[in-house]
C-alpha cells in the first residue's frame, strides 16, 4: 500500500484527523511567551517582597491594604466582588487606620490587642474603624477616592519599667492607671508621636488626656502608670495605588469618584482630630 492510500486509511479507521507537528520555532514561541508570564509573575513578587523587606516588615505586605479597600468597596457597591485576602491567615493583634485629604488627617482608627486570624480581623476592622469610631461620621461612599488606609499588626509587647521606658519613633504604647472609681486605657500606635513631635513627656500626657483624664497631669499620677510598649509592622496604602490593582472601581464609584487632582485638600480634610 502506497503512503497516500495509507495515511486515508488511518484517519477513517481512527475518525481523527492526522495529529499536527509543531515547528521548532513554534516550539520556541511557546517557551517564551511561558517564560515572559513566570517572569511578570515573580517580578510582581519580588518587588512586593522587596517593599516589605526595605520597611522591616516580615508578615504584614500591601495586600492586606488592598483588600480593606476592596472590604469598603463591597460595603457600599453590591456589585463590587466578594473580597478575597491574599495574605497569611496567622493571628495578630492589629489596628486598621483610615486617613483622608491631602493632609493625610485621621478619619477612623479602631484595633484590638486580642490576637485575631488575619483573614477575619482586618475585614472587621476595616469596616469598624470606617464605620463605627464615635469620634467622627461614619465613612460615606463619597469619600473612599480621597482615603488612604493603613494596617498595623502589633508584635514585641514588653513591660515598661515606667511611663517614660520606651523610644519615639520606635514603639507604641498601652498605658493602664486608677482613675476615681474605676481603671482607664488608652494606646498610641508608634507613629503618632512622631509624626505630632511630641516628645515622650507630652506623649504620655496626650494620652491621658484621650483615656479621659480632665483635672491635673500631677506626677503621682504619671508615676502611678502601668506601661506596656509593643512595635509594629505597619503598611499603608492610597487610593491612586489602590485604582492600579482594581481597574473596574471608576466605573462602581460611578460618579463619587473625585481624584484630589489639583493637589488641594478636600472639603473632607480639615476638622478631625487626632
Amino acid at each position: 500500500m502506497d503512503t497516500e492510500k495509507k495515511r486515508s486509511l488511518d484517519t477513517e479507521t481512527s475518525g481523527k484527523e492526522p495529529k499536527k507537528v509543531r515547528s521548532s520555532d513554534e516550539d520556541k514561541i511557546e517557551l517564551i511567551k511561558k517564560k515572559e508570564d513566570i517572569s511578570l509573575v515573580e517580578g510582581s513578587k519580588d518587588k512586593q517582597k522587596m517593599d516589605n523587606q526595605s520597611n522591616g516588615n516580615t508578615v504584614a505586605t500591601s495586600d492586606m491594604c488592598t483588600f480593606c479597600f476592596d472590604v469598603l468597596m463591597s460595603h457600599f457597591f453590591k456589585k463590587f466582588d466578594k473580597p478575597t485576602p491574599n495574605f497569611t491567615n496567622e493571628s495578630y493583634p492589629l489596628f486598621v487606620t483610615w486617613k483622608i485629604g491631602n493632609k493625610k488627617s485621621l478619619r477612623g482608627c479602631i484595633g484590638t490587642f486580642t490576637s485575631l486570624n488575619l483573614h477575619k480581623g482586618i475585614k472587621e476592622y476595616a469596616l469598624t474603624s470606617a464605620m463605627n469610631d464615635s469620634r467622627f461620621n461614619p465613612v460615606s461612599k463619597h469619600e473612599i477616592s480621597q482615603l488612604s488606609v493603613s494596617v498595623s499588626l502589633l508584635v514585641g509587647f514588653e513591660d515598661g519599667s515606667d511611663y517614660l521606658d520606651w523610644t519615639v519613633g520606635i514603639h507604641g504604647i498601652k498605658i493602664e492607671f486608677g482613675y476615681g472609681r474605676s481603671t482607664k486605657t488608652a494606646t498610641f500606635l508608634p507613629d503618632v508621636a512622631k509624626e505630632q513631635g511630641w516628645t515622650k513627656e507630652e506623649t504620655v500626657e496626650a494620652l491621658l488626656k484621650k483615656a479621659g483624664v480632665r483635672g491635673p497631669m500631677t506626677q503621682a499620677l504619671k508615676d502611678s502608670i502601668k506601661l506596656i510598649r509593643y512595635r509594629s509592622e505597619k503598611v499603608e496604602m492610597d487610593f491612586e495605588e489602590y485604582l492600579t490593582r482594581r481597574k473596574n472601581v471608576p466605573e462602581l464609584l460611578n460618579g463619587c469618584y473625585v481624584p484630589l487632582s489639583n493637589g488641594h485638600s478636600s472639603k473632607y480634610s480639615n476638622g478631625y482630630r487626632q
